[in-house]
């Protein structure tokens, strides 16, 4: 409920931007309006869920032997995962401007999802290269953010796909 009530205060501030207004452009309150949108949505699906079922998720009743279990086998932890998920993510933003957006954002999924215990390497490439071309084409068609484009010979992959998004 706390959720949806600041998500309708948002909303009501991002629709009293005061702007100029410019013809075929969508005003500054278009974006947040849209993320809040898909905010609101959530909430009023937590609330909707819960009320249909008729209570609150209870997360901290667990049962008896499942604790015991949890004592006996805890859950294994990883932290070196994590700092080399930090690391990659600081080879990312050096790689960036040189590779360009598309082979490094490539590289960089690739390399979480193996980190993230992901052993599916044809799909994890599959699912980088979309995942790479649909932040692409969403910061440059839609948003129209520049993307860093690589260093020669990297820039050619970046100019081949901004071509094929009808970017100029």
């Amino acid at each position: 409920m706390l959720v949806l009530a600041g998500g309708l205060y948002l909303y009501h501030a991002a629709d009293n931007f005061e702007y100029e207004d410019v013809s075929g452009r969508i005003g500054p309150g278009a974006w947040p309006k849209i993320i809040l949108i898909l905010m609101l949505a959530t909430a009023l699906w937590g609330i909707v869920s819960s009320a249909v079922s008729g209570h609150a998720v209870a997360s901290d009743v667990i049962v008896e032997s499942e604790q015991d279990a949890a004592l006996i086998s805890p859950p294994e932890i990883h932290p070196w995962l994590v700092w080399f998920t930090v690391g990659s993510t600081l080879a990312y933003l050096l790689l960036l401007p040189i590779i360009g957006f598309f082979i490094a954002t490539v590289i960089f999924i690739v390399a979480l999802m193996y980190l993230g215990q992901y052993r599916r390497p044809v799909r994890a490439a599959m699912l980088s290269v979309a995942i790479a071309f649909a932040f692409m084409f969403l910061f440059m068609r839609v948003v129209y953010v520049a993307l860093p484009l690589g260093i020669p010979p990297f820039e050619d992959v970046s100019y081949a796909l901004m071509t094929a998004m009808g970017v100029r």
